[in-house]
Formats: structure tokens, C-alpha cells, sequence
């Protein structure tokens, strides 16, 4: 499987044009759909992992739709096989609605991947409390849903205290995410950010 490595799929030519890349790409897709069996083989995981790499370097580069195309595919091969990364997939998918102003459907996503660790890690893992406390309540806030994120934030935040501790990075993050849409909720927003900082 050498030539999944991901220095086949991202080196430039002299010109900066990513042609290896393309083809590399070509080759990735034909390995995560084509396989003697209906299982999900190592070369086929790889190759779907491969293509979620790019289609993250492609989301950098500002190129969303061939991110979401590439993204979509990978979800979709993790999805048909029940494989455990269909959770970055999701995540990843997610992250490049938003960026593009998706933000229902980022929205589905996040819902899909947060019913997903519920039920995968439980209620109480890092990973499920970050969607629901942090990654949800962001894209509810984008929409201008603030008194929701803040309902949402608020109950995560409680088992936040509960199951991670006060000092957790998800923890302190949805603290102060809490804290900005309180402000809103109250219509001091614009007060909280005019204040003189603390001496």
C-alpha cells in the first residue's frame, strides 16, 4: 500500500500544481469502491482515510466543494460498513458546511454525529460532551438560535463538571462559550466586549 502514502497525494510538480495529487486521487477512489468482497478491507480503510486527509487540505486551500465531494464519499464508505471512523467523517463533513454557511446542514451533521458517540463512547465521554456542548451550541449560535445553545451548553456543561472536571479543556471552552451567549440571551453582548479588562 505504498502508494496510498501521502507524500504520493500532496507533492507539487515545479509548477505547484498538484498533479500527482490528482491522479493519486483517482487511484484512492477506485480502492475505497472497489473491492473482491463486500467487507471493508485495511486497503480500503486506508484509502478512505487517505481521501479525508485531502479533502482536509483541500478545505485549507478554500476549495469546500471538492472538500465536500471527497468528504462525502468517505462518509458515506465508513457509514456502509458501520466503521468507527464514521465519526471524523462526520466531523469533517460538518466542518466544511459551516465554513461554507451550511449551517443546517452542518447542523444535521452535528446532531448525527452526536446520536452516533452517544450511543458508540456513551453519554458522559469527552468526545459526545463536545459536540454537545461546544460544536452544536457554535453553529446553533451562527443561526441566531442563542437562548438553544445556551439551553444545550448549559446542560453540557453540567456533565462537563460532572464527568471531566472543572479544569478540562472541553470544560473551560464551554464556559466561556456559555458566557457569550448569555450575553446575548440578556442583550448585553455589546457591553461585555466594551468593558474595561480586569486589573
Amino acid at each position: 500500500h505504498r502508494l496510498l502514502s501521502s507524500s504520493l497525494i500532496a507533492q507539487p510538480d515545479a509548477t505547484g500544481v498538484m498533479k500527482r495529487g490528482h491522479h493519486a486521487i483517482r487511484l484512492l477512489l477506485l480502492l475505497s469502491s472497489s473491492s473482491p468482497s463486500s467487507s471493508l478491507t485495511l486497503g480500503r480503510v486506508r484509502a478512505l482515510r487517505a481521501l479525508g486527509e485531502r479533502s482536509i487540505q483541500f478545505a485549507r486551500d478554500g476549495h469546500y466543494d471538492r472538500a465536500e465531494a471527497l468528504q462525502r464519499r468517505v462518509l458515506n464508505g465508513m457509514q456502509k460498513h458501520g466503521h468507527p471512523d464514521i465519526a471524523t467523517a462526520l466531523n469533517n463533513l460538518a466542518d466544511t458546511c459551516y465554513l461554507q454557511g451550511a449551517l443546517e446542514e452542518a447542523e444535521r451533521l452535528q446532531r448525527e454525529l452526536w446520536s452516533f458517540q452517544r450511543e458508540r463512547l456513551g453519554d458522559g465521554h469527552p468526545q459526545t460532551l463536545k459536540v454537545m456542548g461546544i460544536l452544536l451550541p457554535v453553529t446553533l449560535t451562527a443561526q441566531g438560535r442563542f437562548a438553544e445553545a445556551m439551553g444545550l451548553c448549559s446542560e453540557a456543561g453540567s456533565q462537563m463538571d460532572e464527568h471531566l472536571g472543572e479544569m478540562h479543556p472541553h470544560t473551560i471552552a464551554a464556559a466561556a462559550l456559555r458566557e457569550v451567549l448569555a450575553a446575548h440571551v440578556q442583550g448585553t453582548f455589546e457591553a461585555l466586549y466594551s468593558a474595561p479588562p480586569p486589573i
